[in-house]
């Protein structure tokens, strides 16, 4: 497993919705969770009553910084102004620098991180980092190839508040031959390794082509439920979220209330999770894995859920997001729950993914 994709800042936004593993906390309950980093949103709202104890890894120092600065704007700053500090809409990213510069400068930091954030801030004119990753930058090019390619009224299917008329549009008078056409061209293997993978894409084992992968994932969020509360829709389209209702979850007042109260206590990690989860130094109750296991092969692909039960609690759930490639692995030990949260997976607003739930039963 190549390390080049896993350095930098790759995500300071994130291609996740996270409500997925929220609810299921609220499910379970857990005492210890382990959670993949990323940009910290999809990670520090698993945060909450029940869980005393969170553990976030990355290979990535740039990755585990922007989450501490994520944590500091959850625990410090009023729900107002994290909103505006990160620029979440209503807030523009490229506006309230004068507002950010205040609130960063505020902030109670590590030294490293400040210092880190201090030198792209300044770089940036103190405009959000929001979108600065190199996905979220990826995105904000495709959202304008398809712009280009549908024409005028390109977001129609964004602007429905009644899941019926949406359907209705989608079928009868949905630009379907110009879609085609943005899935043919951006949903492509070589197209995403030049903008972002650099070579490290997904060797794909889904039986689907790249095309029906992506057209029939595209359909689920058109059909399922209102497109304009797809955070990720809202990329593909804009380049941003440009709507209350395209908030992710990890920015709701809830969840700001949640984690800002939290007793949790969290510890960072840039070891890789297969090893330090089987070292077994800490046992779980959870662990959020996300598409990090579409990347294994070979041996460590077979092996990986029998390393890391050396971290495991009985009864402890794993959730995995899998990405064009399945793991084929020896589950032995572990049960596929993922149907029993059936209608949570189906709601999920990314839809990119099959989200597979096991328990650890020894």
């Amino acid at each position: 497993m190549t390390q080049k994709y896993f350095t930098g800042l790759n995500y300071t936004l994130g291609n996740e919705d996270t409500s997925v593993e929220i609810e299921l906390v609220n499910h379970y309950r857990p005492k210890n969770v382990f959670s993949v980093c990323g940009s910290g949103g999809r990670a520090l709202p698993l945060m909450g009553e029940s869980v005393e104890g969170l553990t976030l890894s990355d290979l990535s120092k740039e990755q585990i910084a922007l989450a501490k600065l994520r944590c500091a704007t959850y625990q410090q700053l009023s729900h107002q102004d994290f909103l505006s500090f990160w620029g979440y809409f209503p807030y523009a990213a490229d506006n309230f620098q004068d507002a950010r510069k205040r609130i960063f400068n505020q902030l109670d930091l590590e030294a490293e991180v400040k210092e880190m954030f201090l030198n792209i801030f300044n770089e940036l004119e103190f405009a959000s980092v929001l979108y600065l990753g190199k996905w979220e930058r990826t995105f904000s090019l495709l959202a304008k190839i398809n712009r280009t390619l549908l024409g005028r009224d390109f977001d129609r299917i964004l602007r429905f508040d009644n899941l019926a008329d949406q359907r209705k549009y989608y079928q009868n008078e949905f630009p379907h031959k110009r879609w085609k056409m943005v899935l043919f061209l951006l949903g492509n293997k070589a197209l995403f390794n030049a903008l972002l993978y650099k070579g490290d894409f997904i060797e794909k084992n889904s039986p689907e082509s790249h095309f029906d992968y992506y057209h029939n994932a595209f359909e689920r969020l058109f059909t399922h439920d209102l497109a304009q509360k797809s955070f990720f829709l809202h990329l593909c389209f804009y380049g941003k979220i440009n709507s209350l209702a395209g908030v992710p979850v990890e920015a709701s007042l809830a969840t700001h209330e949640r984690v800002a109260g939290a007793k949790t206590k969290i510890d960072y990690i840039t070891e890789d999770l297969v090893s330090h989860l089987q070292g077994g130094s800490k046992k779980y109750d959870f662990l959020s894995l996300s598409d990090v296991p579409s990347y294994f092969k070979g041996e460590l692909e077979e092996d990986f859920m029998q390393k890391i039960k050396a971290s495991l609690n009985p009864g402890a759930i794993v959730v995995i997001r899998y990405y064009l490639r399945s793991a084929k692995c020896n589950l032995a030990g572990f049960s596929d729950v993922s149907e029993v949260h059936r209608e949570l997976i189906r709601a999920e607003k990314v839809q990119m993914y099959n989200i597979c739930i096991y328990r650890y039963d020894p």
